[in-house]
C-alpha cells in the first residue's frame, strides 16, 4: 500500500496542478448550473413565459412566425411545455433552429417575445463555459478531464486518504479545522472536506460523461444488456407531390398516444423520407429526462414507433436518469443541496491542495522565492544583531502585518524563521532581530558569523500566526528578550491606530535589551515599562499581579524564551484569562530529552510497516530515514507543519501547538518532538 501511496501522491499532485483549472471551471459553473431551474424563470420571466389562456394557436402559425423572425434559419424542432393549474403565466413555445438559435413566443397570440443563442443569457454562457463549446472539441476536454478527474483526483484521493481502519476512517472524518498554520491547516482541511466531497463528485463526474463520449453513452446500453438506440424509422413510400401533414395535425397524433404530456419536443424532418422524430415527459413521470419516444410518418401521421417510458430498455432508463441526476433535477432541493455542496467543494479542494504543495515550496531553501540584500547589519544588544533587508533593485516588498514572519536562508539547507519588526507601512525594507544563542542549531551563528552588509540573502513571503486582534478594547503585550521583536511590531501599531495598549518588556539588563532606544523615543514610551532581572527587585515585574483580575474585552499577547512564556500562560490561566483572548508565539521549545526516555515503536496504518524512534531521536526523523517525509520547519513542536494523526496508542506531548483539550484527545502528535507513553503508536500515515 505504501509504494501505491508514493506513485499516487506526485501523480495526484500534478494532474491536480495541470487539469485543475479545467476543473474547477466546470465545477463553479456547474454549481450555479444546479440553480438554473429556480433562477432562470424569474431573471428572463419575460422571455421564457407569457400570460395564460384557455387555447394556444396552432403549431404551424407558432412556426411560421419563428421562421419570419429568424428567416435564415434552418428549422429544426419545437418545444412545448404545459402549464401548472391555475398558474396565472404559462411557459412560452420554442423553436429551435439548427445553429442553436431559440425563438420564444407566446403560445397564445403568436408574438415573438424574442430571439436568443443556446449559449448567450446569464446561464447560456455558464453551460457554454461548463461544456467547453467555445472551443473544437470542446466535449473531449470535458470527457476526458472528468476521467482524470474521477480516477486519478477522487479515486486516488481516497487511497491517500485512507487511514487503513475503519477506526482510523471514522476520526480522520471528524469535521475539525487543524490547530496549526501554513501547511498542516490547508491539508487537514483538504483531508477532512475531500471523503465528503468525494462521493458526490465522483456521481457527478460519472454521469456527465454520456454527454461527451458516444463509446461511454453505449456502454451504458451495453452494461444494461441494452441495444443501442436506433434512427427513428423513415416515412412511408410517398408520391413525390405528396404534402407532410401539417404539425398541429402530427400534435394531435402525439396526444392521442401520450394524454396532456408535461413536455413534448417534436422535430422537423429534414429531409423528404425522415419521419418525425418526438419524445414527450409525462406529468407522472419518475423524473424530468423520463422520455417515451415516438416516430410519425410525416405524410400519414401513422405511428412507426412509440416506446412509452415504462416500457423503454434499462439503458434508455439508466441513460436518462444519469442525465437528470447530473443536472440536479433528482431529489428535489436535498440533491440540489449536495450537487451544489460537491461543485463548491472542488474549488475548495483545489485551493487547499495547491496552498499546502506551495507552503512546502516555501519552505524548501531551494525555493524561498525572493533574494533580497543585506543593506545594514548592526548590534542591537548583547548578542542581538539586526539586519535590514532590501529588494536588490529597490522595488517594494510584499506588505506584512505586525505579528509576521519571514523564512530566512541562513546557508545552503538551513531555513529558519524570524519575525518582522519594522513598521508594517514600511514596504522598502524588512527588518529583522536575531539573538545568537549558545545551544544554536546553525541558523543564528551562519547570519552572526558569515552574512555582512552587502550579501544577498533568500527569504520566503510573509506569513503571520500570531495576528493582533483589532477589534480588541486594550491589548497587553508581555515580551521577554528577543521575543520583543514581534511585540514592538505590535505596539507600533497599535499606537499609530490610537489603541488602547501597554507593554510590559523583561530582559536581564539594559545592555540585554534590544531596541530600548527605540521604545523611548517612540510615542507610546509612556506606555512601555522594562523589566531587568539585573535590577532593582521593585523593577522585576510580577507577572501574578500583573496578570490578575483580567478585564472584559483585553487580549493578552506573549512572546519570549520559553520558561517566561510558560510562566506568564500559566499566571494567566490562574488568573482567568479566557483562552480566546490569550496569544502567543514560542520562538523555541526545550528539546532536551528526559533522563527516562524509551525507545518506542510507530506503526503507518496504511502499510502496516513498524520503526523504532531511539532515545536521541524524534519520529520525523526515523520517518524521513526510510522514505516517508512530512512537512517539517521548526523541528521543535512549534510551527505544528509536522502535525500528524494517531489512530493508536498514548502520545507525550512536547509541543507548543496544541491546546489542552486537543492533547486530551491524543489523536494527533507532532513527530519532530514528541514522543510516546505507549510501546507503540498507529500513525494516520
Amino acid at each position: 500500500m505504501i509504494r501505491l501511496r508514493r506513485i499516487l501522491r506526485p501523480v495526484h499532485r500534478w494532474t491536480g496542478l495541470s487539469v485543475g483549472l479545467v476543473i474547477v471551471l466546470m465545477a463553479l459553473t456547474g454549481a450555479a448550473l444546479v440553480l438554473r431551474k429556480q433562477l432562470e424563470l424569474p431573471l428572463d420571466r419575460d422571455l421564457l413565459s407569457a400570460p395564460a389562456c384557455a387555447s394556444r394557436l396552432p403549431l404551424d402559425t407558432l412556426t411560421a412566425n419563428a421562421q419570419k423572425a429568424y428567416p435564415s434559419g434552418k428549422l429544426d424542432y419545437i418545444r412545448l411545455i404545459a402549464a401548472e393549474a391555475d398558474d396565472a403565466r404559462t411557459p412560452t413555445a420554442m423553436v429551435r433552429f439548427t445553429d442553436q438559435m431559440f425563438v420564444y413566443l407566446d403560445p397564445c397570440t403568436g408574438a415573438v417575445l424574442g430571439l436568443r443563442n443556446r449559449y448567450r443569457g446569464a446561464f447560456g454562457v455558464l453551460e457554454q463555459l461548463h461544456r467547453f463549446r467555445f472551443m473544437p472539441n470542446g466535449n473531449l476536454v470535458v470527457g476526458t478531464s472528468a476521467i482524470v478527474f474521477a480516477l486519478v483526483l477522487v479515486g486516488g484521493g481516497l487511497v491517500l486518504w485512507w487511514p487503513g481502519t475503519w477506526r482510523g476512517a471514522r476520526r480522520a472524518l471528524a469535521l475539525r479545522a487543524p490547530r496549526a498554520g501554513g501547511a498542516a491547516r490547508h491539508i487537514g482541511l483538504h483531508k477532512s472536506v475531500g471523503p465528503y466531497a468525494a462521493l458526490i463528485v465522483l456521481i457527478s463526474a460519472l454521469t456527465g460523461l454520456p454527454q461527451s463520449f458516444d463509446w461511454y453513452r453505449n456502454g451504458v446500453y451495453t452494461l444494461t444488456g441494452s441495444a443501442p438506440p436506433a434512427h427513428a424509422p423513415a416515412s412511408l413510400a410517398h408520391a413525390p407531390d405528396a404534402a407532410r401533414l401539417p404539425m398541429e395535425a402530427i400534435w394531435q397524433k402525439v396526444q392521442a398516444l401520450v394524454p396532456q404530456p408535461r413536455e413534448a419536443l417534436l422535430h422537423y424532418p429534414s429531409r423528404a423520407d425522415d419521419a418525425v422524430d418526438i419524445y414527450t415527459i409525462d406529468r407522472d413521470a419518475p423524473h424530468p429526462n423520463a422520455r417515451s419516444l415516438i416516430a410519425l410518418d410525416a405524410y400519414t401521421g401513422d405511428t412507426l414507433k412509440f416506446t412509452p417510458y415504462a416500457a423503454s430498455s434499462a439503458g434508455h432508463k439508466l441513460y436518462f436518469w444519469t442525465l437528470s441526476i447530473h443536472t440536479g433535477l433528482v431529489g428535489g432541493w436535498i440533491g440540489q443541496a449536495l450537487l451544489l455542496f460537491g461543485a463548491l467543494c472542488v474549488p475548495l479542494l483545489a485551493w487547499t491542495g495547491l496552498r499546502s504543495w506551495l507552503r512546502r515550496a516555501e519552505r524548501d531553501p531551494a525555493r524561498l522565492p525572493r533574494q533580497v540584500r543585506v543593506v545594514r547589519k548592526a548590534t542591537e544588544a548583547a548578542n542581538v544583531c539586526t539586519f535590514e533587508l532590501a529588494d536588490p533593485d529597490g522595488t517594494a516588498l510584499p506588505a506584512f502585518a505586525a505579528g509576521a514572519h519571514i523564512d530566512v536562508q541562513a546557508r545552503d539547507g538551513l531555513v529558519r524563521q524570524y519575525s518582522l519588526c519594522n513598521d508594517p507601512r514600511e514596504t522598502h525594507r524588512y527588518l529583522i532581530g536575531v539573538l545568537r544563542t549558545a545551544d544554536s542549531r546553525g541558523g543564528s551563528r551562519a547570519l552572526h558569523d558569515e552574512v555582512g552588509e552587502g550579501d544577498l540573502l533568500r527569504i520566503g513571503e510573509p506569513r503571520n500566526h500570531f495576528p493582533l486582534a483589532h477589534a480588541a478594547e486594550h491589548s497587553l503585550l508581555l515580551a521577554a528578550g528577543i521575543g520583543i521583536t514581534p511585540i514592538l511590531c505590535m505596539a507600533e501599531r497599535l499606537a499609530n491606530t490610537g489603541a488602547e495598549f501597554r507593554l510590559h518588556y523583561w530582559a536581564r539588563s539594559r545592555t540585554h535589551a534590544a531596541f530600548v532606544e527605540r521604545i523611548e523615543r517612540a510615542a507610546f514610551a509612556d506606555r512601555a515599562q522594562f523589566h531587568f532581572s539585573e535590577g532593582p527587585a521593585e523593577q522585576r515585574g510580577d507577572l501574578e499581579s500583573l496578570l490578575a483580575h483580567p478585564a472584559a474585552g483585553t487580549h493578552l499577547y506573549v512572546c519570549g524564551p520559553t520558561r517566561f512564556m510558560d510562566a506568564a500562560l500559566a499566571a494567566a490561566q490562574r488568573a482567568g484569562w479566557r483562552e480566546e483572548n490569550v496569544h502567543r508565539e514560542y520562538f523555541s521549545a526545550d528539546l532536551r530529552h528526559a533522563a527516562d526516555d524509551a525507545e518506542f515503536v510507530v506503526k503507518l496504518a496504511s502499510s502496516g510497516k513498524s520503526y523504532t524512534v531511539g532515545k536521541n531521536t524524534s519520529a520525523l526523523d526515523v520517518l524521513a530515514a526510510h522514505g516517508i517525509v512530512l512537512p517539517r520547519s521548526c523541528e521543535q513542536g512549534v510551527c505544528g507543519s509536522c502535525l500528524t494523526g494517531v489512530l493508536d496508542g498514548s502520545p507525550d506531548h512536547r509541543d507548543r501547538v496544541l491546546s489542552a483539550e486537543e492533547r486530551a484527545r491524543n489523536d494527533r502528535f507532532t513527530p519532530c518532538c514528541s514522543r510516546a507513553k505507549s510501546p507503540l503508536l498507529v500513525l494516520d500515515l
